[in-house]
């Protein structure tokens, strides 16, 4: 297995999706319930490829991560080849990055010695899913990139 198994509510959820999918593999409902009972190594590879081929396509659409703490914000944009970065880092126990207000207070003091601002690229030291799947498991949030581009596009040439 490349990735985890999903839980239980998110094959609930999926249910649809997962009859596709053992559709797909020859096996319709009356098939499926003979393999739950008489085999459950069977049943146990089934929910494990879906559940890869779940990751795979989540992965694969990701272009921005998010991981934000009340005092530092990092901001991915995961490419084909390398990922850029937006770091913020804000010394004032006032913000808390986490709520609407902290953010704004962000934006209004950036150019002020309480908020440092860091932009890197780097290649992939891995591979760009693992990438992803990694720092998705550390708590990284799939976002739109709205942040990204927009603290990207407001500062392109005076990142600190």
């Amino acid at each position: 297995m490349k990735y985890h198994r999903l839980t239980q509510e998110q094959f609930h959820e999926m249910h649809e999706e997962f009859s596709v999918f053992l559709t797909t593999n020859g096996i319709d409902k009356v098939k499926w319930d003979h393999i739950k009972q008489n085999n459950s190594s069977s049943v146990s590879t089934f929910l494990d490829d879906f559940s890869d081929l779940v990751w795979e396509k989540i992965i694969q659409k990701c272009s921005y991560l998010d991981f934000i703490t009340n005092d530092k914000l990092f901001l991915f944009h995961a490419g084909k080849v390398n990922v850029d970065v937006i770091v913020v880092k804000v010394n004032s126990k006032s913000c808390d990055l986490l709520t609407k207000k902290g953010f704004q207070w962000m934006l209004d003091n950036i150019k002020t010695d309480y908020v440092i601002l860091y932009r890197d690229s780097k290649i992939y030291e891995k591979s760009r899913n693992e990438f992803i799947y990694s720092n998705l498991l550390k708590g990284a949030l799939l976002s739109k990139g709205i942040q990204y581009e927009g603290l990207k596009s407001y500062f392109p040439n005076s990142i600190k």
